[in-house]
């Protein structure tokens, strides 16, 4: 299971997201312009990311820890490698991506040298002002902080446009009133700082009221129609 997609309709930290979300492993196949990247990727977290010459390469060496012994590569240089084929490629926008679950074995004590909130808060920081308006499209927009966004922000190197966003996150305060009180910074770095907590979990949307039920027609009913079309 997965899902591929070009990397101008889909935002990396939307990709990212995804990944973070769905807590499994998997690689993520990424053809750049210039050449194609595999970033291994366990509980959610991408801990690896090499450069392959064929992407059926990564269908016949399914052994994680095999496949460093191969590559003779360190624990400690694994952050270097990360941040060469990964952090650098944030701003580009011309590639093909592919996210596929399962297949990959890991032993149990691998680590993420760099949490996938940090990669994704370093992604947001790249986007463009259409990209941002994807997501932050509505000025009335009002957040809260997560109770587990509490714990991962501890772990995270925020920008002072993000500290200062985060401060102001009470589930009262619109995306406006954010704007007006960092004035004058300038709007989008405020944009990208809710985009990427948003996308990394730390905060999430407050509903605002709720869902009114369809006048005249009740679900039940709804739900008898149907199955009487069903019959016919």
């Amino acid at each position: 299971m997965g899902f591929s997609g070009n990397l101008k309709d889909f935002p990396f930290p939307d990709i990212l997201q995804v990944i973070a979300r769905e807590k499994k492993n998997g690689i993520l196949l990424v053809e750049w312009k210039d050449l194609i990247v595999a970033y291994y990727i366990k509980n959610g977290q991408i801990i690896f990311a090499r450069p392959i010459d064929k992407i059926t390469r990564v269908y016949t060496e399914q052994n994680f820890p095999e496949l460093l012994r191969k590559l003779r590569v360190k624990e400690e240089v694994i952050p270097k490698i990360l941040e060469k084929y990964l952090l650098n490629r944030l701003d580009q926008r011309e590639g093909i991506f592919s996210l596929i679950f399962g297949f990959i074995k890991y032993r149990s004590d691998e680590k993420a040298p760099i949490p996938i909130e940090q990669i994704i808060l370093e992604a947001s920081r790249k986007l463009t002002p259409m990209e941002v308006r994807r997501k932050i499209s509505d000025d009335m927009l009002t957040f809260m902080i997560t109770p587990e966004g509490k714990e991962v922000v501890k772990n995270l190197k925020l920008t002072p446009v993000e500290e200062k966003v985060l401060e102001l996150i009470d589930g009262h305060r619109t995306v406006e009133d954010i704007r007006r009180e960092l004035f004058p910074t300038p709007p989008i770095e405020i944009n990208r700082a809710l985009y990427g907590l948003w996308s990394a979990g730390i905060i999430k949307r407050v509903r605002r009221g709720k869902r009114h039920k369809p006048e005249g027609l009740t679900v039940d009913i709804l739900k008898r129609i149907i199955e009487k079309v069903k019959e016919l």
